[in-house]
C-alpha cells in the first residue's frame, strides 16, 4: 500500500471478492423467510417511501491497495499532488534514505530516489508483484505518529511501498469517473483483511479469551512490538486467524481457532428489521467440502466467526 496516504481497502487485488447483498422486498409482494437469515420487510410507513424504491443494495468489498497506489493521479482528487510533505522515507534512526531500499530480488532498482515512483516503468500493471505487510502493529509503526515516513523501513517489501500505477488506464478509473470516489476514506482498523472484514459487518474487533500464549503478541515496556502474533495482550484478535466453524484450513491447530463471537452484526440488525440479506463468496461450497480453491480466503468470511451463523444453525 502506498504510504504517503494510508488508504488501504479501497481497491481490488487478484483474489476472492466477497459480496454482501441486502434485499428489500416490495411491500405488495412480501417474501416469506426461508431460513434463519432471510426475513420479509413489514410495517413500513410513508416516511421511508423513498428508500422503498431501492430493492437491493450490493456491497462489493475490495482489497489491498492504497488510494494513491491506484487513484493518485485521479483528476481533482487529493492524491499524489498533495503528498509532497509526507513522501520522504526514513530509517529506524529517523535518517532519510539516500535512495529507496529494495529487497533482494526485487524487480525495482536500488537507485530510485526517495519518493513515489511509477511501477509500470519496471513491471506491467498486469503482472503480480510482491505483497506488502499489512498487520495491526506494523501499520501503526509505519504511520510513525502521523509523520507517515516509516513505510519503507517497516515493510517486508521495503521501498516497493512507494510505487504507484498511472490512474487513467486502469479499469477502475472508469468506474470512479462514473460514480463517487472517496479520496479521504481509509480502512476502519489497522491491519489486514481479517480485522477489516469484522469492522465491515460489525464495527468491532473479535475477542479470544484465554488464547494460547503462542499466538499472543508481546510488547516492550514502551509499547513497541517485541513478538508479533494474532491476539493482543488484552485478548483482541487483530491479525489473520481462523474460525472454529467450517470452513477453516485443516492444518491450523484446534486450540488456535477463534471461538464463536456473540456481539451483533449488520446481519442481525437487518434480520431484526425483517430485511432479507445474504453474504456471497466464490468457492464457499468447495471450501466446505474440503476442496478450497487456491484463491479462496478462509479469513475473508466474517459471518462464519459468529455463534448465530455457526455450524449446525439454521442461518
Amino acid at each position: 500500500m502506498a504510504p504517503w496516504k494510508l488508504g488501504g481497502r479501497v481497491a481490488m487485488m487478484a483474489g476472492v471478492v466477497a459480496v454482501l447483498v441486502l434485499s428489500g422486498c416490495q411491500q405488495d409482494r412480501p417474501t416469506e423467510p426461508t431460513n434463519g437469515v432471510e426475513a420479509r420487510r413489514e410495517g413500513q410507513g410513508s416516511e421511508d417511501a423513498g428508500l422503498n424504491r431501492l430493492h437491493h443494495l450490493v456491497v462489493i468489498y475490495l482489497e489491498n491497495h492504497s488510494f494513491d497506489n491506484l487513484y493518485g493521479e485521479f483528476p481533482g482528487a487529493k492524491g499524489l499532488a498533495n503528498a509532497s510533505g509526507t513522501t520522504t522515507q526514513v530509517d529506524g534512526a529517523g535518517t532519510p534514505f539516500a535512495t529507496l531500499p529494495m529487497k533482494a530480488g526485487s524487480p525495482f532498482p536500488t537507485t530510485l530516489p526517495n519518493a513515489p515512483f511509477n511501477i509500470e516503468q519496471f513491471v506491467p500493471a498486469t503482472q503480480k508483484i510482491p505483497d506488502l505487510v499489512h498487520r495491526f502493529y506494523q501499520e501503526q509503526e509505519q504511520i510513525d505518529g502521523g509523520k507517515m515516513d516509516k513505510f519503507a523501513f517497516v515493510s517486508d517489501a521495503q521501498g516497493e511501498v512507494m510505487g504507484f500505477y498511472h490512474t487513467s488506464p486502469l479499469p477502475l478509473s472508469t468506474e470512479a469517473s462514473n460514480y463517487t470516489l472517496c479520496d479521504n476514506f481509509f480502512h476502519a482498523a489497522f491491519g489486514g483483511s481479517f480485522l477489516n472484514h469484522f469492522w465491515l459487518i460489525a464495527a468491532r474487533t473479535p475477542v479470544f479469551p484465554n488464547a494460547p500464549t503462542t499466538i499472543i503478541v508481546q510488547l516492550n515496556p514502551d509499547g513497541s512490538l517485541l513478538k508479533d502474533g494474532q491476539v493482543t495482550p488484552d485478548g483482541f484478535v487483530v491479525n489473520t486467524s481462523f474460525t472454529v466453524n467450517n470452513p477453516h484450513p485443516s492444518d491450523v491447530p484446534a486450540q488456535n481457532l477463534v471461538p464463536n463471537q456473540t456481539f451483533a452484526t449488520i446481519g442481525d440488525r437487518l434480520s431484526s428489521k425483517k430485511i432479507s440479506w445474504a453474504w456471497y463468496s466464490g468457492g464457499w461450497n468447495d471450501a466446505l467440502a474440503g476442496n478450497a480453491a487456491p484463491l479462496f480466503q478462509f479469513h475473508h468470511q466474517p459471518f462464519a466467526y459468529f455463534a448465530n451463523y455457526a455450524d449446525g444453525t439454521a442461518a
